[in-house]
C-alpha cells in the first residue's frame, strides 16, 4: 500500500513539474514579442509627449524602461542557453515574475508621472496605451501564477488614481472603467491559465497513453523470458519478408533450432536453470546476427527460429554454423548430451528450394530439416532437401 501511495505521489509530482515546465516555456516563448512591443510603445509615447510633458521626466522614464527591457532580454538569452531552463526551473520562474513586476511598475509610473494635468486627449491616449499593455501582458504572464497580477495592478491603480484625483464626472467614470477593465483582464488571464493547464494535461495524458500503448505492443511481440522476438513477431516478419522476396525475386532463408535434450536438462538441473539456459542460448543466437533485417525469435518452449532476408542457403548455412559454435562455446553443463554441454540442432530452408510455395511450406521444410539433424546425432545442421 505504501509503495502504491509513493508511486502515485511520484507520478503526481512528475506531472506537476511537466505542467510547470510547459507554462514556463510558453511564457519565455512569448517574451521576445512582448519586449519589442513594450519598447516600441514606450518610444512612441515619449515622442508624442515630448513637447507637452517635462522632458527630464520622459528621459528618466524611458531610460528605466530600456534598462528593464534589457534585463528581461538578458534573462531570456540565459534561459535559452540553459537548454530551455532544464535546470533551476524555480529560478527561471522567479526571474520571469520579477521581470513582469518590474515592467508593471515602470508602466504604472507612466500612468502617474506622464498624466497630463489638463489635456483630456493626452490623458485618454495614455489610458489607451496602458490598457493595451495590460491586455498584452495576458499571453505572456498569465501562465506564471502571481506574475500577471504583479504586472497589471501597478499599471491600473496609478492611472485610476490620477483619473479620480481630477474629480469631475468624466474622469471619475474613466477611472472606474479602467478598474473594471483591469478586473476583466485579470479574470481573462485566470481563464487562459486554466485553459492552458487543461491543454497541457490533455497532451501529457495522450503522450502517456501513447507510450503505454507502444510498451504493450512491444510486450506482445517480445518473449518475456529471453528478451528476443516471440512467435507473433516472427510470423509477422516472415509474412512481410516472404511477400517482399516474391515481389523482388530475392531469396529468403529460415533456420529453425532446438536445444538438444532440453527436457532431460530441466529434469536434471531444474526449471530455473532451464530458464537461464534458454536466455543464454537466445542471446548467443541473436549475438550472431548483425544485419537489421535478420530476426531471432523464440517460437516454442526450447525451439527458436532465425529469419534471414536476402540470404541464399549457403549464407544461411554459415550463420547456422556460427550459432552452433556460439551455443557450444557457452559451456553450459549438460550431462545428457554427447559433448557434456548444451548444444543445438538446426534445420535450414530457403525460398530457392522447390516445394516452398508458401511461407508455411518454408517453415515445414525447415522443421523437417531440423528433425533430420536430430536423427543424424544432434549438435549439427541439416538443409531441407538433403539426404535423411
Amino acid at each position: 500500500m505504501t509503495d502504491s501511495n509513493n508511486g502515485d505521489l511520484t507520478a503526481a509530482v512528475s506531472h506537476a513539474r511537466a505542467v510547470a515546465s510547459a507554462q514556463l516555456e510558453q511564457a519565455f516563448r512569448q517574451l521576445p514579442i512582448s519586449l519589442l512591443a513594450g519598447l516600441a510603445n514606450g518610444l512612441l509615447l515619449t515622442y508624442i509627449f515630448w513637447d507637452v510633458m517635462e522632458r527630464s521626466t520622459l528621459r528618466i522614464w524611458l531610460t528605466v524602461l530600456v534598462c528593464v527591457t534589457a534585463a528581461r532580454y538578458a534573462v531570456l538569452v540565459s534561459y535559452r542557453r540553459a537548454s530551455n531552463g532544464s535546470n533551476g526551473e524555480q529560478r527561471w520562474r522567479l526571474l520571469s515574475v520579477l521581470g513582469g513586476c518590474a515592467a508593471g511598475i515602470v508602466w504604472g509610473a507612466a500612468g502617474f508621472f506622464l498624466f497630463h494635468p489638463v489635456s483630456l486627449p493626452y490623458q485618454t491616449l495614455l489610458a489607451f496605451v496602458l490598457g493595451g499593455m495590460v491586455a498584452g501582458g495576458i499571453p505572456l504572464l498569465s501562465f506564471l501564477g502571481a506574475a500577471y497580477p504583479c504586472f497589471m495592478i501597478p499599471i491600473v491603480l496609478p492611472i485610476s488614481y490620477r483619473m479620480f484625483a481630477v474629480g469631475d464626472a468624466v474622469h471619475t467614470v474613466m477611472g472606474l472603467m479602467i478598474l473594471v477593465f483591469g478586473v476583466a483582464m485579470l479574470a481573462a488571464a485566470t481563464q487562459l491559465s486554466r485553459f492552458f493547464r487543461a491543454m497541457v494535461d490533455l497532451r501529457l495524458q495522450l503522450s502517456s497513453s501513447r507510450e503505454t500503448s507502444q510498451a504493450l505492443e512491444r510486450m506482445l511481440r517480445i518473449d518475456a523470458l529471453t528478451g528476443i522476438a516471440n512467435r507473433r513477431l516472427f510470423d509477422e516478419m516472415l509474412d512481410r519478408e516472404w511477400r517482399r522476396a516474391k515481389r523482388d525475386g530475392s531469396v529468403l532463408s529460415v533456420i529453425t533450432a532446438d536445444i538438444d535434450r532440453f527436457k532431460a536438462y530441466n529434469d536434471q538441473y531444474g526449471h530455473p536453470a532451464g530458464d537461464d539456459c534458454l536466455r543464454a542460448v537466445a542471446q548467443a543466437m541473436s549475438g550472431v546476427l548483425h544485419r537489421p533485417g535478420d530476426v531471432a525469435a523464440r517460437i516454442g518452449g526450447e525451439e527458436f527460429a532465425i529469419l534471414l532476408p536476402d540470404t541464399p542457403i549457403e549464407g544461411a548455412a554459415r550463420v547456422a554454423e556460427l550459432i552452433r559454435q556460439s551455443v557450444l562455446e557457452l559451456g553450459l553443463a549438460h550431462a545428457a548430451t554427447v559433448t557434456g554441454v548444451v548444444t543445438v540442432s538446426l534445420g535450414l530452408a530457403s525460398t530457392a528450394q522447390f516445394g516452398t510455395a508458401t511461407s508455411t511450406d518454408l517453415m515445414h521444410a525447415s522443421d523437417k530439416a531440423l528433425y533430420q539433424a536430430k536423427r543424424q546425432g544432434r549438435n549439427r545442421q541439416a538443409i531441407a532437401g538433403g539426404e535423411d
